[in-house]
């Protein structure tokens, strides 16, 4: 069964949880006020704010129109106040988008707004899983200080920059690939794209080697130093006359072009990604050669939990159907090279996981199979993968896997609950049903999946078929 609206989505994932419930709505509101706004749920007054012709009358329908803010560099002097700050909670994280005079002390994790306003404070902590202490208790905390002008406490600048800074954190679950993916690098996509290169990157629970892992894509963002703004020299104050603190994160691996910043597509984060790697292969089309080339299909194993126990078998299946085989563990290559492999590939097939994450390198009309572990698991699935495969204009295919294809009949009895009643597991919290459902191995059954290859099999030779005009 798949769910039917996002909300449901963040039960699944947080089910036996505490939700805040502000954490699932949006809402803006000053820095100085608790008092949130009124968010547009008329869209055609939502689209009337968006227009680059409209001239916010006053400062709270500027923190409403997401075009001034997102793109208020360009507007200087037309409607935008010289200082300004917009606080916006989006449903996985709170950002901070602030114009004027601002000085940033990472030494003191304190960033000091000069203004007209007078003192006013408020604690941050830039990433993007607001309603998750569990990641959030590992971000670094910094204090906002707004400070009237001619205030002598304010620390003197010792490095100007005419370009805007964003702050954010890669602390949490950094490391895992989907969460760099769903926490870091698309929420950083969202709120960086838009500045075209002309932005610098303040980075606090900085971890050197994971930055460089994704430097090609940091550099396809920005065109300045990256900083660590953790480990600067005593005293070493950075000035910017306008920064994002915090970065827009709309849910699990997904964009939603109805929220700030308005209009981006899951599929325009894909196409950056083929661009910044400087991948061949945007759409799926036919393979000239002669002789033509097998569809290709990327079968990724597993060499802890969750494995496939027959890859061999399996492979061997796929390439009877007309397949050409790649089989490969989602650590055997760095990155870039990994992201050539799978763009050369028609098919990526894998257990749930984070290596389906990969897909972000698919051509488009490509197909991703997802096997799906037994454990009413289909929900956390949906959520993660299935709900966004489309959105990135490819084809998504499920195989649900049956209790004889696990080894959790090796582990409980079938008169035990992790059998009988697997949701009163997921009442338990999600490591508790990770524990049960998530490190099973599987042995597919041949003939049951070999339907699902087909299936994969006719639509890429059907999308061949369209191109052969092309």
């Amino acid at each position: 069964m798949k769910p039917s609206n996002t909300n449901h989505c963040f039960q699944l994932k947080n089910i036996a949880a505490v939700l805040v419930p502000s954490c699932l709505l949006l809402s803006l509101s000053f820095f100085s006020s608790n008092d949130s706004y009124k968010f547009y749920d008329n869209r055609d007054e939502w689209y009337k704010l968006q227009d680059d012709n409209f001239t916010a009358p006053d400062e709270e329908s500027l923190c409403l129109s997401s075009a001034k803010i997102l793109h208020r560099l360009e507007h200087q002097g037309g409607g935008v106040p010289k200082e300004s700050v917009c606080r916006l909670r989006v449903p996985k994280s709170i950002v901070y988008e602030i114009d004027g005079d601002i000085r940033v002390d990472g030494n003191s994790s304190s960033i000091f707004w000069i203004n007209s306003r007078g003192h006013e404070s408020q604690k941050v902590k830039p990433f993007p899983r607001n309603c998750d202490p569990n990641a959030m208790s590992s971000v670094r905390e910094f204090s906002v200080k707004s400070l009237p002008f001619q205030n002598g406490s304010a620390p003197q600048c010792s490095s100007s920059h005419s370009y805007p800074a964003i702050l954010f954190s890669t602390a949490a679950y950094t490391g895992n690939f989907f969460h760099d993916f769903t926490d870091v690098l698309i929420p950083l996509f969202l709120t960086a794209h838009r500045y075209h290169g002309e932005v610098q990157f303040l980075i606090t629970n900085m971890k050197p080697i994971w930055v460089e892992k994704y430097m090609i894509f940091f550099k396809s963002l920005t065109r300045y130093e990256i900083i660590n703004i953790d480990e600067g020299p005593h005293g070493n104050t950075h000035c910017y006359k306008s920064m994002t603190m915090g970065l827009y994160a709309h849910r699990e691996f997904a964009i939603d072009p109805f929220m700030p910043p308005l209009g981006y597509t899951f599929a325009d984060f894909t196409h950056f990604m083929r661009k910044s790697y400087y991948l061949e292969r945007h759409v799926l089309r036919k393979h000239w050669e002669s002789p033509p080339k097998k569809p290709k299909l990327l079968l990724i194993s597993r060499r802890w939990s969750r494995k496939l126990l027959n890859v061999n078998e399996i492979e061997t299946m796929a390439s009877d159907l007309g397949f050409e085989v790649i089989v490969m563990d989602e650590h055997d290559h760095p990155l870039d090279k990994y992201a050539q492999i799978v763009n050369s590939c028609d098919v990526i097939v894998g257990i749930h996981g984070s290596a389906l994450s990969y897909m972000v390198f698919l051509p488009q009309k490509a197909v991703v199979i997802q096997i799906v572990p037994w454990g009413r698991l289909e929900g956390l699935c949906w959520c993660d993968y299935a709900f966004t495969v489309p959105k990135a204009r490819l084809k998504y295919l499920e195989y649900q896997v049956s209790l004889e294809e696990t080894t959790l009949l090796n582990k409980y009895p079938r008169d035990d609950p992790h059998i009988q009643d697997p949701f009163s597991v997921h009442l338990q919290g999600f490591w508790v049903l990770k524990e049960a459902y998530l490190n099973e191995d599987v042995t597919l059954g041949l003939q049951k999946f070999r339907g699902t290859l087909v299936e994969a099999f006719e639509h890429v030779k059907k999308q061949e078929r369209n191109t052969l005009g092309g």
